[in-house]
């Protein structure tokens, strides 16, 4: 059984209603994400899943630290008073360990600005990743029309989510 193999440019000039770009013409940035084919659009889907659930997981173990970071604040200037009561340094260690505790505290409280803006920006990437595969299922027209309208809601619903975290901060959601 013969392999059947076509070329990309043949498989676009069968179709009349696509484009095609002439040698000299350059192709606009729209015209590539809409010629997507079903394939590329998913692995854009997953792997922008895949970048905002890393991002995502990183900004929770960010807010988790600095949520913690007074438990353990006072869980080791404890342990440096017993240290001090029980002798095993002076007055002078015993400040300058509470000075460290008090810096790495800080530190771990202000970790989350840094990490979690950085987390924030990621997952917004891979938001646009899975966009742009909805984007391109939404212009396969070997789709079925409703799952096509669905893809465009889908990839509309996305982008406005992206464009409000973008632009807001702070942005909690409370269900009661």
């Amino acid at each position: 059984m013969a392999k059947k193999t076509t070329s990309k440019k043949a498989i676009i000039a069968d179709n009349p209603i696509k484009k095609v770009a002439k040698e000299n013409e350059e192709v606009s940035l729209w015209d590539r994400l809409i010629d997507i084919d079903r394939r590329k659009a998913t692995k854009f889907i997953i792997g922008g899943m895949i970048i905002a659930i890393i991002f995502g997981t990183t900004a929770l173990i960010s807010i988790s630290l600095a949520n913690n970071s007074y438990d353990w604040e006072n869980y080791q200037l404890h342990e440096n008073d017993l240290g001090y009561w029980r002798g095993d340094y002076g007055y002078q260690e015993y400040l300058e360990r509470d000075r460290e505790i008090y810096a790495k505290a800080d530190w771990m409280r202000f970790q989350e600005v840094i990490f979690e803006n950085i987390a924030r920006v990621g997952v917004n990437f891979g938001l646009i990743f899975v966009m742009v595969g909805f984007i391109g299922y939404s212009a396969d027209e070997d789709m079925d029309p409703k799952k096509r309208q669905l893809s465009f809601l889908l990839a509309a619903l996305i982008i406005t989510i992206v464009m409000f975290t973008a632009l807001s901060s702070g942005v909690t959601i409370t269900i009661h």
